[in-house]
């Protein structure tokens, strides 16, 4: 057995398929349970360096990215009341934190993941984001993903992945920015004759 089978294992207890070959409706029931239970990014995370690890970054990197990590993941272009979220996550984040006068402050990516469900996770708006108009089970679509290439009114934005792939957005800009940092240090030792 594989060592995902065995974490599988512990996790779902019902079997995958009934003994006719469907699919187990307690076994979904069981799996659905399962993954609302899973807790935070801010909570699962909080021991990886690089997450815990405060940086710099200005306000409009988290409202630019919650944007940008929205429409990614919304069926429609833009999702419904987008500018009214953004506008009240930065009135949040304007009070909540302390900013220095260059309009900074230091956070770590859980700082910020915890930030955007303390302000937005009981939001209505985020709660409509969160809701399918249409239930695609009754249909003859196979998926959820078919459904909703279908009618977009079958699709949702998953709220704990739109905030964790803030974070992972931000997380990408560090990596990118660090590295820079790595090489233009490199190369002004090189010119400097440091080793």
């Amino acid at each position: 057995m594989e060592k995902d089978d065995i974490q599988f294992e512990h996790i779902i207890e019902q079997p995958f398929l009934t003994e006719d070959g469907f699919v187990n409706p307690a076994c979904m029931n069981e799996l659905e349970a399962a993954i609302k239970n899973i807790p935070p990014a801010y909570e699962r995370l909080k021991d990886d360096p690089e997450w815990s690890e405060k940086k710099y970054i200005f306000k409009d990197y988290i409202t630019s990215s919650l944007a940008k990590s929205a429409i990614r993941q919304s069926s429609y272009p833009c999702p419904k009341d987008l500018d009214v979220v953004i506008k009240y996550l930065d009135a949040c984040l304007s009070k909540s934190v302390q900013w220095d006068k260059f309009g900074m402050t230091k956070l770590s990516l859980c700082d910020i993941n915890k930030l955007l469900f303390d302000i937005l996770y009981d939001m209505p708006q985020i709660e409509d984001w969160n809701t399918p108009k249409k239930d695609w089970r009754n249909t003859e679509f196979d998926c959820c993903g078919d459904a909703e290439r279908s009618d977009p009114d079958y699709g949702f934005i998953d709220i704990y992945a739109l905030f964790r792939n803030v974070c992972l957005d931000i997380r990408r800009e560090r990596r990118e920015r660090d590295e820079f940092d790595r090489k233009f240090d490199k190369e002004r030792k090189e010119e400097n004759g440091d080793t």
